[in-house]
């Protein structure tokens, strides 16, 4: 627990405050509806099922900005306490050592810098199911089994992090199940993901199952070099983020790029002393899920490698998850944490025990960026009050019809939360389906949506003139523009015979009036309800299972000891 607050508190110090943490991905509204979102029945690919339910469930419950409080700290919590339990250490030091190289690299600053706490909740599940393997392939010996909290933190944590999180947890677990010929494992493994993913498998078959990625996302997401070690060393040093804006300050120094390698070095050669503590499938497991990781990360990064990967994502389903490849590189991290470990703990009982925390330390003294809210990049900010205004005028219609979200793009710069570029929170703020612009811009490459219904609704604004019409042919109830962002006064003047609802402050808010919107507002259909019920039917028997088996091994034995009374 030590380790636990002591890492949260390091890197979460500044915002844990009230106030939103608004940047990129990262986006969390005041009193959050169960919309469209939630259950991936709206117009975009359903890339937040199940997280947003956590999200918005969490802040029924508490308000939405601790709500985000709570789940990235969460997150960091999970991380560090599951490497350090992972780790097949006893000494304290050795325990701090591989949860901070867990929490502590520019792969988890990446995410943070990008708002991506999602895939840092499957990140933090890793270390976790990792350890229901080692239950598996090394049973204790009253036969009790991985435990229910592996069980929660291993299994509904991975999802969170979307199919991409699913896929690094295959890579992590499976060679070493597959290694020990644990088929059994392997097959309540798989039926356990299946059911665990059945919101999002479910929300995407409800769409036809066809994910139509733009090819050039391949290389526009693909690993990068960020330190002059080439991509090779910035793969190995966990960073290579696509993004520049997400590398930490200094990783293009030769001086930390050397260091930070040598510290991998002596993190990989750390693994190798685990091969005495750990079963033989369990190391080589491990190992060969690192491994694969980083070879499929890295392979984007030249040009026949994107071929290949282009060529994956076309003819096999689901392989769209990888294109943001650095993700893959967490499998590698789990390694290298539980190296570092092992390696402290080496020091720490011979006698080297004097370096011994200098190099626990060594992930923080390299990547001093991390802390402190990411060096002071993060920050709280409020909603002005015009959000709730607005968002309580559209949520009591009951007539049905989407939300337009205008200017047309996918990511906003505010002035009142310190201009960071963050999604669009209109699509997180209203019960009725909201479409926004789903492109993405990259460098100087426009990364094409998965939405069908957005790209209809851009062709509408694309010609000229009144595009009210066009748009409430779609189904469009209302239209809502944001007046603080480029070329808002130019969009507004365009609906000239829309209804003005309202105009207040930073919101302008327009309905459009007709025939043919359905007599209700938007509701749960039942494929998301049949995808959540296959979830908590999946998440009850994994829970239950350690259980009861743990009652069948003591009454078994109980009967045994009677027998040979």
């Amino acid at each position: 627990m030590a380790l636990a607050l002591g890492v949260v508190v390091a890197i979460l110090g500044p915002v844990l405050r009230r106030g939103y943490v608004l940047r990129y991905d990262l986006v969390f509204v005041p009193d959050p509806p169960f919309g469209a979102m939630v259950w991936g029945s709206g117009s975009e690919l359903p890339r937040a099922v199940p997280s947003e339910l956590l999200a918005v469930g969490l802040s029924q419950l508490i308000t939405a900005d601790l709500a985000e409080k709570v789940i990235l700290a969460g997150c960091l919590a999970l991380a560090s306490v599951g490497a350090a339990r992972l780790a097949p250490v006893s000494h304290p030091l050795a325990r701090v050592a591989a949860g901070l190289g867990y929490v502590w690299n520019p792969w988890v600053y990446g995410r943070l810098h990008l708002g991506q706490w999602a895939v840092i909740a499957g990140y933090a599940a890793l270390p976790w199911a990792y350890s229901w393997v080692l239950g598996v392939l090394r049973p204790p010996p009253d036969g009790a089994g991985p435990s229910r909290r592996s069980a929660v933190a291993g299994g509904l944590a991975v999802v969170l992090g979307g199919p991409a999180m699913v896929l690094v947890a295959v890579f992590t677990c499976a060679p070493a199940l597959a290694l020990a010929r644990q088929w059994r494992a392997v097959v309540a493994g798989t039926a356990t993901l299946v059911g665990l993913t059945a919101p999002w498998l479910l929300a995407l078959a409800d769409r036809g199952g066809a994910i139509d990625l733009d090819q050039r996302g391949i290389s526009a997401f693909a690993i990068r070099a960020d330190t002059p070690l080439g991509v090779l060393g910035s793969a190995a040093t966990l960073g290579g983020i696509w993004s520049r804006y997400a590398v930490p300050v200094g990783r293009d120094q030769w001086p930390v790029a050397v260091l930070a390698l040598l510290m991998v070095v002596a993190a990989v050669w750390g693994y190798g002393l685990t091969r005495r503590r750990w079963p033989p499938a369990a190391w080589w497991g491990l190992l060969v899920g690192a491994v694969l990781g980083t070879v499929l990360a890295v392979l984007p990064a030249w040009s026949m490698g994107a071929q290949w990967m282009v060529a994956l994502v076309e003819h096999v389903p689901l392989a769209g998850a990888a294109r943001d490849s650095t993700r893959l590189l967490a499998p590698l991290a789990l390694l290298q944490a539980v190296g570092l470990g092992m390696l402290v703990q080496s020091m720490a009982t011979t006698g080297a025990r004097a370096l011994a925390p200098l190099v626990m330390l060594a992930p923080v003294l390299l990547l001093p960026s991390l802390a402190w809210g990411l060096g002071g990049q993060l920050e709280t900010v409020r909603y002005p009050a015009e959000w709730s205004t607005v968002r309580a005028v559209v949520n009591r219609d009951p007539t049905g019809g989407s939300l337009v979200s205008l200017p047309w793009s996918s990511f906003r710069a505010y002035r009142w939360a310190s201009g960071a570029p963050m999604l669009d929170p209109a699509t997180r703020a209203f019960r009725r389906p909201v479409i926004g612009d789903q492109d993405v811009l990259v460098g100087q490459d426009r990364i094409r949506g998965e939405s069908r219904v957005a790209e209809r609704v851009a062709a509408a604004l694309a010609v000229p003139g009144d595009p009210g019409p066009a748009l409430r042919r779609l189904g469009v109830r209302y239209v809502l523009i944001q007046t603080d962002q480029p070329d808002a006064a130019e969009v507004e003047s365009r609906f000239a015979d829309a209804e003005l609802v309202r105009r207040d402050g930073t919101l302008t808010l327009f309905r459009l009036s007709g025939d043919g919107y359905s007599s209700s507002a938007w509701t749960v259909g039942i494929v998301p309800a049949v995808g959540y019920s296959v979830l908590g039917v999946t998440l009850l028997i994994a829970l239950s299972y350690p259980a009861a088996r743990r009652r069948r091994v003591l009454l078994s034995g109980t009967f045994c000891r009677r027998d040979r009374q």
